[in-house]
């Protein structure tokens, strides 16, 4: 045989590999779509669930605000009765109980601070009157208050948790590409008061 002749034997093993990669190709492809597909779907449902702990933090939040605000018209009623003249403060009071609770961070920060004012102020008024001090009606609101606004600063770190888990998620990739596509945006914390703990001046 000639070197000019033609192998049909190296042909067909050359055809042979050649049509068993294109197979393996479309494998290999497929294999890496769904994966793409498995890792799009995972970041999604992963952040969809840590939006909605966020969510869920903050109705912990708007519940506890709603109780403590719930409570002010008791204690304008208890505290008109032995101090009816400070009718400033009362009207300020019973105007804050009509606030609505907010649907954003800021605004329930501002209505939270000027709550603590308020009650605070309450507190330092009583101080004046020892028979309301020392009304079982008046410790009791007072006590009722202080383990609301407890309960306020628990879901408010649980809130923070849940925010940092989700603003972290949404810096990762590809979670940030998932998160930019299906609106799911970062949240805001809910910062302390710096001031929540220390000597208040009282403008009475």
């Amino acid at each position: 045989m000639s070197g000019k002749d033609f192998d049909y034997d190296v042909y067909n093993e050359k055809k042979g590999s050649k049509s068993n990669s294109l197979p393996l190709a479309k494998i290999v492809g497929a294999l890496v779509f769904l994966m793409l597909i498995f890792v799009t779907i995972s970041s999604y449902n992963s952040l969809v669930t840590k939006d909605e702990q966020v969510n869920e933090a903050y109705s912990h939040i708007e519940s506890n605000m709603q109780r403590k605000l719930d409570l002010l018209p008791n204690l304008v009623k208890v505290v008109k009765s032995y101090a009816a003249h400070e009718s400033e403060l009362l009207t300020k009071i019973t105007k804050l109980r009509s606030s609505r609770l907010p649907s954003n961070v800021k605004d329930m920060q501002e209505l939270n601070k000027n709550l603590n004012l308020a009650t605070m102020r309450f507190f330092a008024v009583a101080e004046n009157y020892p028979n309301l001090k020392s009304s079982e009606q008046f410790l009791q609101l007072q006590s009722q208050i202080e383990g609301a606004e407890n309960r306020i600063n628990i879901t408010r770190m649980q809130y923070n948790s849940s925010v940092k888990e989700l603003n972290a998620k949404r810096r990762v990739f590809p979670s940030n590409i998932v998160a930019s596509l299906a609106g799911i945006g970062s949240k805001e914390y809910f910062k302390a008061e710096a001031k929540a703990h220390g000597k208040i001046e009282l403008d009475l």
